[in-house]
């Protein structure tokens, strides 16, 4: 067995019931797809069809789709991994209420590439064959397909075959080979035994790689699986990899166990996730705008799940329009799914089996904590963010948004669906260039983004202060107490980072199992300010918990617009300012020990209300309000109704 020598793809049909889909793909391929006597008795497709055809230096696995509304379930699972798509469109019907569907789907799925095949050509003449060229046109000037070949094809005569495989491997050709390494998943289209070789499962291979030998894990569910065998387009491999079409003979794993939609990973590759936060555009052709939440059919991959949208930066979203939307998979269910990764929704309708397209998008994040009304604004800021982020500074957003919780590598790699050395790589040059601090080594290694970390210093100073200032007899605080007063996700290999990185700055002593503070110390970094720096640090601790905006702070101070700004993130990162939201500053020495307050407070009281926090920050309700939110996205406390108790 060898490697295979072409480069693969997956080429798609899609378009209106009965406009000789599947016809096509056997005068192409020489395959029957219509595999089912249901489909040979009725005429139309009604499962995923399956052939091969070589274009040149391409291999390519050909899926054909079925047509009929009642099941656009299985079109789009078929879609998932089109790289390149063939609209199939009668020249004597033109341009119907499933070929829009499709075209949405494919556009919504990412395809980027294709060709128009003007089936059926024989019934017309040629004077009709170019008045339809030009109603296709004109009806596609809005898609990805505004500018694809359009050509007029006869499965029953031949007639065009070659030209159509001409313009298909043209637009195959062009398609932007698929980035080596990643990781290895199979979506299911097909599942069943063969006698002799005991289960055997069909899918488009999303990314990676997969070995004859290699153990896989089946999810949701969790069951393993070993790989027996490879097949690619009918004939035995060592391997597949991303861009192909394959069958894998699989052990340890019975036909019932497994169904279509599942997804074969490589152990600890990826993670399933029951919320996700995407990039969603609601189709043009909706009739109504888009509620803040709404239930949907959620397909992914080859998967068909029931769903709710919730809208994370709008009330409402009308047709046409773009944005952030958090989708929520049915607590039974979970998707094993990755950032980048395309999806579909579609209406779901009580007592029917079949919806509208929606709308649909792009994946930026898995397993996302829930939006909430009160951390929308800070959800939806940093949602932004990681949708326009390069693939380093997602990789650091996702440790933020960890915060105290330090997540391993390994956690890491399951979020964002990199290799395990190309992920450590990354890290430790987040880690060079000061934006990650890391502790421990190997598999133990935790990282925590400097921000976190930088606050998580003036946390500790601040407790050690107030510590000192109520109990001036004793000498220290013990480590146990100090760590019971810092975050509870705080790992503890990163808890001595931090005592360690106070040692050395020299703003806290640490002897044996006691924890002091060196008074007249602990503001020794400040030695290191710039000048602008120095004047911003002694503003905003005369501002006390009063937050200001960046632009506040220039007209405040007299100084120039353009190097307050990137001051503000250099004291962001050393700990010294604290945002308590996207647009809000305050002193880190100040909201530490509002947080000491606060924690004494929930400790005597349970929980506080709002007078009682207006009270506590001696601030008014314009800024109580984001200091209060700030505290619920720390995790320290969760709003219920009008009060706020302590998290967890």
């Amino acid at each position: 067995m060898t490697a295979p020598p072409r480069r693969s793809l997956i080429l798609g049909t899609a378009g209106h019931i009965d406009h000789g889909k599947t016809a096509l793909v056997k005068a192409l391929t020489g395959v029957d797809t219509d595999r089912l006597s249901a489909e040979k008795e009725r005429g139309i497709t009604i499962e995923l069809g399956f052939a091969h055809l070589a274009l040149g230096p391409l291999s390519c696995g050909v899926v054909d789709v079925p047509g009929h509304e009642r099941f656009i379930k299985s079109m789009v699972a078929g879609a998932g991994g089109i790289d390149v798509v063939c609209l199939v469109i009668a020249a004597d019907e033109g341009i119907m209420p499933q070929t829009r569907e499709h075209l949405d789907v494919c556009e919504l799925l990412g395809v980027r590439r294709g060709v128009v095949a003007l089936t059926k050509s024989d019934l017309v003449d040629v004077e009709w064959q170019e008045l339809m060229r030009e109603e296709v046109r004109e009806g596609l000037a809005a898609s990805f397909l505004r500018e694809a070949a359009i050509v007029p094809v006869s499965a029953r005569t031949g007639a065009g075959l070659d030209a159509l495989r001409q313009a298909l491997q043209q637009q195959a050709e062009a398609v932007v080979e698929r980035p080596a390494g990643g990781v290895f998943r199979l979506p299911l289209d097909r599942v069943f035994t063969m006698r002799g070789f005991g289960t055997v499962v069909t899918g488009s291979a999303l990314g990676g790689v997969v070995r004859v030998g290699e153990n896989l894990v089946v999810h949701p569910r969790g069951t393993e699986a070993k790989v027996r065998g490879i097949q690619v387009h009918g004939e035995a491999r060592d391997s597949a990899e991303a861009g192909m079409r394959c069958a894998l003979n699989l052990s340890g794993v019975a036909r019932e166990e497994l169904r279509r939609g599942d997804i074969l990973a490589l152990p600890d590759a990826v993670a399933p996730s029951h919320i996700l936060d995407t990039r969603f555009r609601y189709l043009a052709s909706n009739k109504s705008a888009l509620p803040r939440r709404s239930q949907v059919l959620v397909h992914h991959g080859t998967a068909q799940l029931m769903g709710t949208l919730v809208l994370v930066d709008a009330e409402s979203l009308a047709p046409g329009e773009e944005g952030l939307v958090q989708v929520r998979i049915d607590a039974r269910e979970a998707l094993a799914a990755l950032p980048g990764d395309r999806f579909i929704a579609r209406g779901f309708v009580p007592l029917e089996h079949y919806g509208t397209t929606i709308g649909g998008g792009e994946i930026v994040r898995v397993q996302a904590p829930k939006v909430r009304r009160a951390t929308r604004a800070e959800g939806a800021d940093t949602l932004r963010r990681m949708a326009e982020a390069s693939l380093a500074q997602r990789i650091a957003l996702e440790v933020r948004a960890a915060a105290h919780a330090s997540p391993d590598s390994g956690e890491l790699g399951r979020r964002l669906g990199l290799e395990a050395a190309a992920l450590a790589a990354a890290l430790e040059r987040l880690v060079q260039t000061g934006e990650l601090v890391a502790a421990g080594e190997g598999e133990e290694r935790v990282y925590c983004h400097a921000e976190i970390f930088a606050a998580m210093e003036q946390q500790a100073l601040g407790h050690l202060r107030a510590f000192h200032e109520a109990n001036p007899g004793r000498e220290g605080m013990s480590r146990q107490e100090l760590r019971t007063r810092l975050p509870a996700a705080l790992p503890g290999r990163m808890y001595e980072l931090v005592l360690n990185a106070l040692v050395q700055r020299g703003a806290i002593a640490a002897e044996a199992d006691l924890v002091r503070r060196i008074q007249g110390r602990a503001q020794a970094a400040g030695a290191m300010l710039t000048p602008i720096e120095r004047d911003i640090v002694e503003a905003f601790r005369g501002w006390g918990l009063t937050p200001k905006r960046p632009k506040e702070v220039p007209e405040a101070l007299g100084l120039d617009v353009n190097a307050v700004r990137p001051a503000l993130e250099r004291l962001l990162q050393r700990g010294l300012l604290v945002r308590v939201r996207s647009d809000l500053y305050v002193d880190a020495a100040a909201i530490a020990e509002l947080r000491q307050r606060l924690e004494a407070y929930l400790d005597a009281e349970g929980e506080i209300a709002a007078p009682a926090w207006k009270t506590i920050t001696g601030t008014s309700r314009k800024y109580a309000i984001p200091l209060a939110e700030y505290f619920d996205a720390q995790k320290l406390t969760l709003r219920i109704g009008d009060i706020r108790k302590r998290r967890g």
